[in-house]
């Protein structure tokens, strides 16, 4: 049942971008506002039943029409619909259905379908930032961006103790995830593989988390290297996923969705960047480390495939300062647990 008067919050297929915008609705979060969360099913589930979301909307496969969402909306009569993805169509259901308030990134004739909205492509600080500036612009009265951590839904945690007991695995744990929706973000596999053989060395057990046919080609070449593994690849909802991320001491990962459910949840994650923008894009929380290869003058390139035979980039990462900082990062767990 969908309460009327709810904040509305539109997302898109990539869950990196949607734990980006959960961040920055933290100041509605922190006021117990009730959220509904609206886009692609498989994205909305994760954040189904989770703290202050009363209601999912999953859209059907296809794109939804805009005359359809005007109607949807109308009838459930939200407070206000934030629409963080560079996308006007929700912007312009929001305004059919005579939502008060609409809420944006405006760049463009985009602006004109709302009542707040900054800027996105002029700004050049963190998307989350970007976001909450609107945020912060509508509701004053909730005060500045905070930091509350993300936690599924506690059927989630269920599910996840229920398929550690089938698995017959216990102990501390550190998450790899080795997949990305672009190749030139990967970390290499045999970095990857010498993290997990240390990890379990010093007695930590390793957990493999992605979903899609690529990750399981990666997860298969890193469980032939350790074979001790829990390989969780396509086992997963982005839930269950999340609350395996929450029970890890660490992640680590790249500029990828997993990254930011763990930085978004606390957990401390270490983050190997090369093609793209830390400064736009990275993982946001409290216990978030970002690691590059600083020696190259080609960082940033944003370029989708590279042009290097050796993508030094994401290959050439000095083993030594993984280890230092994912140790770092585990000894911070620790303390933060004690």
């Amino acid at each position: 049942m969908i309460p009327k008067g709810a904040y509305w919050v539109r997302v898109n297929r990539f869950f990196g971008d949607a734990m980006m915008a959960y961040a920055a609705i933290e100041p509605l979060r922190r006021a117990a506002l009730p959220l509904v969360f609206w886009g692609p099913a498989r994205t909305v589930e994760l954040f189904e039943g989770s703290a202050h979301v009363v209601a999912t909307v999953a859209e059907p496969g296809r794109k939804y029409g805009i005359w359809e969402a005007a109607r949807m909306l109308r009838g459930h009569r939200p407070a206000a619909v934030l629409g963080f993805p560079k996308s006007a169509r929700p912007h312009l259901a929001a305004l059919l259905a005579r939502v008060p308030r609409r809420l944006g990134c405006g760049d463009g004739g985009v602006s004109l379908l709302l009542t707040h909205s900054v800027p996105f492509y002029s700004r050049d600080d963190h998307f989350v930032e970007r976001y909450a500036s609107t945020v912060t612009r509508a509701f004053p009265e909730l005060g500045p961006l905070g930091f509350t951590p993300f936690r599924p839904r506690a059927q989630a945690f269920e599910a996840r103790s229920a398929q550690a007991k089938e698995a017959a695995f216990e102990g501390d744990y550190v998450v790899l995830a080795p997949g990305a929706n672009s190749g030139s973000k990967r970390l290499s596999l045999p970095l990857f593989a010498e993290l997990g053989r240390r990890l379990e060395a010093m007695g930590r057990r390793v957990v493999i988390l992605g979903a899609g046919a690529e990750d399981q080609r990666l997860a298969g070449e890193l469980t032939a290297e350790l074979p001790k593994a829990l390989n969780l690849v396509d086992q997963c909802s982005l839930s269950l996923s999340a609350a395996w991320v929450c029970g890890a001491r660490a992640l680590v990962g790249m500029d990828s969705g997993l990254a930011h459910i763990a930085g978004g949840a606390g957990v401390p994650t270490l983050a190997v960047f090369g093609p793209t923008r830390p400064g736009h894009s990275r993982p946001w929380g409290p216990r978030v480390q970002v690691l590059r290869n600083e020696s190259l003058s080609c960082l940033q390139c944003m370029a989708w495939h590279c042009p290097l035979a050796d993508h030094p980039c994401m290959n050439a990462v000095p083993l030594g300062s993984l280890w230092e900082a994912l140790l770092a990062g585990m000894a911070q767990s620790a303390s933060g647990r004690a």
